[in-house]
């Protein structure tokens, strides 16, 4: 069982200040070259103290029968740790969102005061809470870092930012002298200007141009209509040469565009608020390297196993350290598809594709579960500002849109053949006129949306 007091074994978290965050983050640079055989004999011993933990100290968990047993039998057979680790019971969301605070330790060591709230919410609107630490936090800081230095920018430059902000609904903008944490605790660096998802497009494009930063952090949906205005006005930035994008999938359409139109770098962030981040983009070679000194990631097919390079499955995620709030093999209820070890060397395990997330998903009419990325075609016409495609029925699609203008009856046509064209599947497509389509609480836009049952997480 685990000790009353303990610390996380690794990787190693000096003490609260600037000069921790700098020794946590050169250890990251070193153990993300380890072998993956190491990585994982890391994360075992880790694994396998964090069961007891929980067994211990979550109401949750000490209530159950199986998270001790899993326990003693993890710690006395270490030879068969991960045969014994895949028998161990998943927890899904649902269960997430029912047990609420039973999933809560009951203490936390004092070093890793005080908790911190995230809150994450999902296609029902059903607020979750999950305590943090302040050992996770400066493990997000660090590796949050990691991802900078990984991309190679440079600091100095100018961080545009579009996103949701956590300001009151007045503040429009965000403005800084810096980048602010955690990269101004190690670095000086440049300005950064940080504006409202929300804002109409026309002003975003304005402060865009105003402040024409080097690096912007943005989501994928927002850019095409973005790049589109500027287009017929003519404008572009002029210093921008990456776009960061974070919470939805980066379309590989987009990412070509942005290179031929603007000659701008793409990359991505896959990230859950429930664990942090979850994987990095390889500069050299484009693959996603698991984080895996923060979390244990398994990619699980059909059958429990954990799949092979090139086969695609559930991904279910553990937070090594997060001792306020311990998911034990929670399934995030993504798909993604395993890839071979980068030619870059790190030892860090990689992914090849997202898929998307369950809920995210399409069902052909035969009963084929596949994920849509070719949905922007209706950008080309015109009265479709923003438009939004879920699927109601096994048959059916309906397309939400926010129109200009009503929409004569070629372009109804036009839409309805669109989307029967991305899809690759007759569907009955009826378009419903909307006022407005709503982001997510992060600021999230789901292009696609399923609202059958079997597709819900």
């Amino acid at each position: 069982m685990a000790k009353s007091n303990p610390a996380p074994g690794w990787p190693s978290f000096p003490a609260g200040d600037k000069t921790s965050l700098r020794a946590l983050l050169d250890g990251l640079k070193v153990s993300q070259w380890w072998p993956l055989a190491d990585l994982h004999t890391a994360q075992q011993a880790q694994l396998s103290w964090l069961v007891g933990w929980a067994a211990d100290k979550v109401p949750y968990y000490q209530r159950e029968k199986w998270p001790a047993e899993f326990a003693t039998r993890l710690a006395q057979n270490p030879g068969q740790f991960w045969d014994i680790w895949r028998e161990m019971p998943m927890l899904a969301k649902p269960e997430l969102r029912a047990l609420g605070p039973r999933l809560y330790a009951r203490s936390v060591p004092s070093a890793q005061l005080p908790f911190a709230s995230i809150r994450t919410s999902g296609s029902t609107g059903i607020s979750v809470e999950i305590r943090s630490t302040a050992t996770t936090r400066r493990l997000w800081e660090a590796l949050t870092v990691r991802e900078h230095l990984w991309s190679k920018r440079d600091f100095s430059k100018r961080l545009g930012i579009i996103r949701s902000l956590k300001q009151s609904l007045d503040a429009i903008e965000r403005i800084q002298p810096h980048w602010g944490s955690p990269v101004a605790q190690l670095f000086p660096s440049g300005p950064s200007s940080a504006i409202r998802i929300g804002r109409p497009v026309p002003e975003l494009a304005a402060w865009l141009m105003k402040f024409d930063p080097h690096y912007l952090l943005a989501y994928p949906s927002i850019m095409p209509w973005l790049m589109d205005h500027m287009a017929a006005t003519g404008d572009r930035p002029q210093s921008l040469r990456e776009i960061r994008f974070i919470s939805e999938p980066l379309d590989k359409d987009l990412e070509t565009r942005l290179a031929e139109e603007w000659q701008v770098r793409s990359t991505d962030i896959y990230s859950a608020n429930e664990v942090g981040y979850i994987g990095f983009r390889c500069l050299e070679h484009g693959a996603l390297h698991v984080q895996s000194e923060s979390l244990l990631v398994e990619v699980i097919n059909g059958q429990g196993q954990a799949c092979v390079p090139g086969e695609s499955g559930r991904v279910v995620v553990t937070s090594l350290h997060n001792l306020a709030t311990p998911l034990l093999r929670y399934d995030l209820g993504d798909h993604a598809t395993v890839g071979e070890p980068c030619p870059c060397g790190r030892g860090l395990p990689v992914i090849s594709q997202i898929l998307g997330r369950t809920r995210n998903a399409a069902l052909s009419p035969d009963g084929q579960r596949y994920w849509p990325t070719r949905l922007n075609r209706m950008r080309t016409i015109g009265p479709i500002k923003q438009a939004q495609y879920v699927q109601t029925a096994i048959d059916t699609i309906e397309i939400r849109a926010v129109l200009s203008r009503p929409l004569r009856e070629q372009e109804r046509l036009d839409a309805v053949e669109n989307t029967i064209k991305a899809l690759g599947y007759r569907y009955k497509i009826v378009v419903v006129p909307v006022s407005e389509i709503s982001r997510g609480a992060g600021g999230k836009f789901e292009e696609f949306l399923s609202l059958l049952p079997e597709l819900q997480s």
